[in-house]
């Protein structure tokens, strides 16, 4: 998982990471958002290691990359993948398999989980974490303007890990010309109401100053 963090070269025994499972649940809507909680179960990660795994797959669904970055990302060369948001990611759970497969059910120890619990925490989780994320993503809007305005820029060319140049990408010159032209417009619409305001003052001090 080189690629899904930073600093780590290919060959790092420290890149290396055991992912179990990871599965994206049903979509579901609300306050006129749709969402869908991804699980992603591993023995360990790394620093930004979840945000790149979900950005690559939503890179490769909403169609700014292809299903061959996926198998380059495993290669020797560097390939920069995008970094979701951070507002939604959560620990879940900490799991004691190990533990539980060695010790519980010995007659001394107790078998660590949550499962006597579950309905209560799933209560909690959505009663205070997933409203909290759901009304911070409805005023702030990270997500919809990461996928937006961040994510159309990115490239995903591979290249040497040494190497700090990028790729140029026809998208992202395109909405880079696109934002300029918007900012212009801003500006020139900016000029043009300031020069109407002043034209309003001047003529104000006008009629005010006529004498009687």
């Amino acid at each position: 998982y080189h690629n899904y963090t930073s600093g780590k070269l290919p060959m790092e025994p420290s890149s290396q990471r055991y992912i179990m499972e990871f599965e994206a649940g049903q979509p579901f809507e609300r306050q006129g958002m749709e969402w869908s909680v991804v699980r992603v179960k591993g023995q360990s990660f790394m620093l930004h290691q979840i945000r790149k795994m979900v950005g690559l797959g939503i890179s490769i669904v909403r169609g700014h990359t292809s299903l061959k970055t996926l198998d380059e990302a495993w290669g020797m060369k560097r390939i920069d993948i995008p970094r979701a948001p951070g507002l939604g990611l959560m620990l879940d759970q900490i799991h004691y398999d190990r533990y539980n497969k060695r010790f519980a059910g010995d007659g001394v120890h107790e078998g660590l989980g949550w499962e006597g619990q579950m309905d209560v925490v799933e209560k909690f989780k959505d009663d205070f974490i997933f409203s909290d994320i759901i009304e911070t993503e409805g005023k702030e809007k990270s997500m919809m303007t990461w996928m937006g305005d961040v994510l159309p820029l990115h490239t995903f060319t591979p290249r040497h890990f040494e190497s700090d140049v990028h790729e140029p990408s026809p998208l992202r010159g395109a909405s880079l010309k696109a934002k300029r032209e918007e900012k212009e417009m801003k500006n020139a619409n900016s000029k043009e109401n300031q020069a109407a305001i002043n034209v309003d003052i001047v003529d104000q001090a006008v009629v005010e100053n006529v004498p009687a």
